[in-house]
């Protein structure tokens, strides 16, 4: 420690001063002029006096004082650690020497006394005198905010006051009696630390006045309803305990008349804790009428009357509106991390005790009030005078949101989730949003679960709307019905039950709400899935049985969270699951060049009789030098089935295929963490078991096996023809048709040849069609099935006279089987005239041979 012996040279000891110094400035040495260890501290951006030191030491900073004598003294202190005998801080109120590490004269308040709390000593030399034992264990974790007062009159009466929430709302801690030293020199700061809490002292708001005398009458700072029968009533100060605890100066309206009991709280001097009998009644405006409440100083309050309403939060309330992860580049808004909480709903909301979960972290929300249709913001507490501008804000230590996406819990101080959210960066709707400086907004706050459906990139100019209304707030109702999307096996007797959205939990809890055939019946338990409860997990009494693919239906009534019903007698499936053979599970359809903002797929298809679990597989490249299985990717850890028969895509991101293509089995979409990089150009993907064991399946793609006749092959796939020819027969694949779009994720492939196929086929349906609106026979279909895939085909229209009435389809590349239609209208956008047509097909196969097919079919209209 650096040695303090030249203080008494660096001191002019003739001037002595009254204190007062908030840091406002920025620095330690104007203004107040501080002294000692000042290497050891700096003025923080919240310009408070912080302790920024290395390794374990002490450290001291002093000033000159002299006044002693009805004096009053006081400060702000925050100790972000639990204190102990090796990590605690002394505010020397008194001393005739500089180094406060020495032998002294004086009175000094430790914070972090041996019952963790604070107390008044003397110092007479090396030897300590408690004169005032503090009661409350205030210092025992890692975020003591105090702020502290100290009184002595002129003959040695001394009062130490504190507020344990760093406000004005001083309650005494005790009182006591010395005088043993009549004069003092210096008024200043001893810190002993470890090296793991070199930093985390800070300190501000120092004054050292004469005693002000109390003439301010007390008054009701706030009414809290803690339950139907406990009302909490906080004065702005200590209140006697007279006064406090008799029931006659409460009075409520509403036929509830005075109080049963009247406590004070025995740690909260100002707080008085009121029981009544009948209960208080849920959403109905009281009155309590408050006097005759004397302060310590026996000054009596006005009569006061203050309004208080008994409501407990329902579900979605409360909601969490807006979301800022990533505040980098800057736009205009503070540099932090922020969430907005909204009140929806009609009533104020008493949010004490409440939790925000940000991933593994628990923030627990003080005494506050959110009035209906208001906004608070929530960051870190370093960031409160950068967001105070905008509206209520809330700051908690060490808030931090992850830019990529985590979960968020909005829960009442019972533990009730009131609001949940897992957001991701992908719910931005602009590339370049996506890259920091803009938040996530709800779109319509009475569709809260919605989750990417009801989210977008904030368009405010500021890149955010912190406490105000959202820039992109908009009605968006939730309208569609949920569904039973899939099951996943947990155990010999547990399921897990998915659904496509958040569902009411409520409802998941019903035992009549499940029945599973082939006798296992209803659940003994259902357990709902926090925090969104878009699954439950069920149990049954008897052991679920190999060999059997069992059903379950829902029913009984399941709804979303905002009130959509479940199609009664739902179903879905779920069985024990075998060990795949090779060619058991194989790759049906690849995506190796997807189009722009695109991304690879992979679609499997089980044609053997098994149910496979994904999690007994990997997909994953081959490196043809070393000869290894490489970019291995995990495909089901959760459970997840592939029944026989069935189709999954595997990629990413599913939100972007299921935007980019058509597809009718969305629900078989399976988000892998990471995904094989297959060139765009060749190369060769493989299902191989978990343990690399035996390859299912492996394909060598390459970009020539696309049809040469496309123009361009950017975001088409490459379809397996046949399932039971071989994955490398280059035969065996061919590009997507173009009349479904490219792509057939997660059903039947375009290409797709069934061995009953032998001819090539164009049919008409109806023979005579009437295009007429009438719903019966308006249309004129064009059936077609090929013996193998990659026919290009263009289909016109001409009269009985040959004459062009409509080209109705130009040169596109057709699936395997298919149709078009003809709605009976010409190039001139008229209704053909009654009468015989001829439909002319030219057909070409991907050796450039064409053939040419003629129908007739005939429109008729209604007279």
């Amino acid at each position: 420690m650096q040695k303090l012996f030249l203080f008494l040279f660096l001191f002019p000891l003739s001037i002595f001063c009254q204190v007062n110094d908030n840091f406002a400035d920025g620095n330690i040495t104007q203004d107040v002029c501080w002294k000692g260890d000042t290497g050891k501290f700096e003025v923080n951006s919240s310009f408070q006096l912080h302790l920024n030191s290395t390794g374990a030491d002490t450290a001291v900073l002093v000033t000159s004082n002299s006044l002693l004598h009805n004096t009053e003294w006081g400060f702000w202190v925050k100790l972000a650690l639990a204190t102990s005998a090796n990590n605690n801080a002394r505010m020397y109120l008194v001393s005739d020497q500089p180094d406060l590490a020495a032998y002294l004269n004086g009175y000094f308040v430790q914070i972090g006394e041996a019952n963790d709390s604070i107390a008044l000593f003397k110092q007479s030399g090396n030897i300590f005198k408690k004169i005032i034992a503090g009661t409350i264990a205030y210092t025992n974790n890692s975020s003591n905010i105090l702020r502290i007062k100290v009184t002595r009159d002129n003959i040695g009466n001394w009062k130490l006051y504190s507020d344990p929430s760093g406000g004005f709302n001083f309650a005494l801690e005790g009182t006591g009696f010395d005088d043993s030293f009549t004069t003092t020199q210096f008024f200043g700061i001893f810190c002993k630390y470890t090296s793991s809490y070199a930093t985390k002292f800070y300190f501000d708001d120092f004054y050292i006045l004469p005693i002000i005398a109390d003439t301010i009458a007390p008054f009701i700072k706030s009414v809290q309803i803690i339950s139907p029968s406990q009302l909490d009533i906080m004065f702005s100060e200590e209140i006697t305990d007279t006064s406090a605890e008799n029931n006659l100066n409460y009075v409520v309206n509403q036929n509830m008349g005075h109080p049963l009991t009247a406590i004070k709280d025995k740690v909260n001097r100002s707080l008085v804790h009121l029981s009544f009998s009948p209960d208080f009644q849920q959403k109905i405006y009281y009155t309590v009428d408050v006097s005759n409440i004397r302060d310590i100083s026996n000054n009596m309050m006005i009569p006061e009357q203050h309004p208080f309403l008994l409501n407990e939060a329902n579900t979605f309330d409360i909601i969490i509106n807006e979301i800022m992860a990533d505040p980098e580049p800057l736009v205009a808004l503070p540099n932090a991390e922020y969430i907005e909480i909204y009140n929806r709903s009609a009533y104020p909301v008493h949010l004490k005790n409440w939790i925000l979960t940000v991933g593994n972290s628990k923030k627990i929300f003080p005494t506050i009030v959110l009035k209906p249709d208001s906004f608070l913001i929530v960051c870190n507490e370093t960031a409160i005078p950068s967001f105070s501008k905008y509206g209520d804000c809330i700051g908690f230590t060490s808030f931090s949101l992850a830019n990529e996406g985590q979960t968020l819990i909005l829960s009442d101080s019972s533990n009730r989730i009131i609001h949940a959210v897992s957001y991701s960066n992908s719910w931005h709707n602009d590339e370049y949003k996506k890259n920091g400086g803009w938040s996530l907004e709800l779109i319509d706050p009475a569709n809260p679960c919605a989750e990417k459906n009801n989210w977008l990139s904030s368009s405010s100019m500021n890149g955010g709307t912190p406490g105000k209304i959202n820039s992109v707030k908009n009605s968006n109702p939730d309208g569609k019905a949920p569904l039973l999307t899939h099951i996943n096996l947990l155990s010999d007797k547990q399921i897990q039950v998915y659904f496509d959205e958040a569902m009411d939990s409520l409802f998941l809890k019903k035992p009549t709400s499940f029945f599973v055939d082939n006798n296992l019946g209803y659940p003994i338990s259902l357990s709902p899935v926090k925090p969104n409860y878009s699954s439950v997990i069920l149990e049954f009494a008897t052991l679920f049985q190999s060999g059997i693919i069992y059903t379950l239906t829902c029913k009984d009534t399941l709804t979303d969270c905002v009130g959509n019903k479940l199609e009664i007698n739902s179903t879905n499936h779920f069985a024990i699951p075998e060990i795949p053979a090779q060619n058991d599970i194989i790759i049906n359809e690849i995506l190796f060049d997807p189009m722009n903002e695109g991304v690879d797929y992979i679609e499997i298809y089980n044609r053997s009789e098994k149910v496979i679990g994904l999690n007994s597989f990997v997909l994953c490249s081959y490196d043809t030098i070393s000869q290894k299985l490489e970019d291995i990717s995990d495909i089901g850890s959760k459970g997840q089935l592939i029944f026989p028969k069935e189709y999954i895509l595997l990629s990413t991101e599913p939100d972007i295929v299921k935007s980019q293509y058509t597809t009718s089995n969305s629900n078989e979409f399976i988000k892998l963490a990471t995904f094989p990089n297959f060139n765009k150009e060749a190369g060769i993907a493989v299902l191989a078991l978990k343990n690399l064991s035996l390859k299912l399946d492996m394909l060598t793609y390459s970009a020539e096996m696309h049809n040469p006749l496309l123009a361009s092959t950017k975001g088409v796939s490459l379809e397996r023809i046949h399932f039971n020819n071989a994955s490398n027969d280059k035969t065996n694949w061919h590009s997507a048709a173009e009349t479904v779009g490219f792509g057939t994720p997660g059903y039947i492939n375009s290409q797709y040849v069934s061995e009953q196929l032998s001819n090539t086929m164009i049919q008409l349906s109806p023979d005579i069609f009437s295009p007429d609106n009438d719903g019966y026979q308006d249309v004129l279909t064009i059936n077609y099935s090929f013996e193998e895939a990659g026919y290009f085909c263009s289909i016109a229209i001409y009269d009985a006279n040959g004459r062009l009435i409509r080209q109705l389809i130009p040169k596109t590349l057709c699936g395997v089987s298919g149709s078009f239609s003809w709605d009976g209208v010409t190039d001139e956008h008229e209704t053909a005239p009654e009468g015989i047509y001829i439909i002319y097909l030219e057909i070409m196969d991907i050796k450039g041979n064409v053939k040419h097919i003629k129908k007739t079919t005939v429109l008729a209209l209604k007279k």
